[in-house]
């Protein structure tokens, strides 16, 4: 016996599909309406925070000027929380380091403390230590010539050289002047002191980084009479050079000069 096929059920199936898709849509949008009455659905509120950034390049060692810098709103995090908020507080003081366009401004990036000092003390990033040495700025006058040809900026480090004039006779009984003097009066050259950082330059001025107590050798040496050069030294050499100084007699035996004798002439012969 053969069932007769039957599309009853089938439609039935059908309606009661149709009736679930509907509901579903229904709840589906109460569900995002309320959600959007409280604001869930909503982008999130991201805290933004004005920056200084550089507007271009800006050297180490430059004063930041006007057009070096502009103001960027940026989403707030850890990263920026150091930035500079307002371009009147990094105008007129000066860049530690080199900085990129488009880069943020901390205070570690800046050399001086305050607007319109060219220079600090402290190394950039580096707080002051009631333990530390006795850090000091301490200023000597090397003219052009004696001063790598003044070609020497801020941030370099350089060896001081001080010529000096001794004269261990002064004060001496004169020896007899058959026996000739054990010691002469004259210059002696000596690299005094190292690794000293040029904080700033006024010309033939410099500004150098120092203790008290290396500041106290250097005005000493300069109450003397001393000669002061500066040698540039290479980024990459943190050594302490020794050297013996020198004074002209060793420059004569050392290289070989020859010294002047008084002219031997020969008695004339009897005419």
């Amino acid at each position: 016996m053969e069932l007769e096929y039957s599309d009853r059920n089938s439609k039935r199936s059908k309606l009661y599909i149709g009736v679930g898709l509907l509901i579903a849509f229904i709840v589906a949008g109460i569900v995002f309406a309320a959600l959007r009455a409280s604001g869930l659905t909503g982008e999130p509120k991201v805290e933004m925070r004005q920056v200084v950034v550089a507007a271009r390049d800006i050297a180490s060692r430059k004063p930041i000027e006007e057009g070096d810098v502009a103001t960027r709103s940026v989403p707030a995090d850890p990263t920026n929380a150091s930035a500079f908020t307002r371009i009147d507080e990094v105008l007129g003081r000066v860049s530690a380091v080199s900085i990129s366009t488009g880069q943020l401004l901390s205070r570690t990036m800046l050399a001086s403390a305050s607007s319109g000092q060219g220079f600090s003390i402290l190394e950039p990033g580096e707080s002051f230590n009631p333990t530390g040495p006795d850090l000091r700025a301490v200023s000597v006058s090397v003219p052009d010539d004696r001063a790598v040809a003044g070609t020497l900026v801020p941030g370099q480090r350089v060896d001081l050289i001080v010529t000096i004039e001794i004269n261990p006779q002064i004060g001496q009984t004169p020896a007899p002047a058959a026996s000739p003097p054990a010691i002469m009066p004259g210059p002696s050259t000596k690299v005094t002191l190292q690794k000293l950082t040029i904080l700033a330059r006024n010309g033939g001025i410099y500004i150098l980084r120092a203790t008290l107590e290396v500041a106290e050798q250097i005005e000493e040496l300069n109450a003397a009479g001393g000669q002061f050069s500066l040698v540039l030294r290479p980024d990459e050499d943190g050594r302490t050079a020794k050297t013996p100084g020198s004074t002209l007699d060793q420059l004569l035996d050392d290289f070989g000069f020859r010294v002047p004798q008084p002219p031997v002439f020969a008695a004339p012969s009897p005419s």
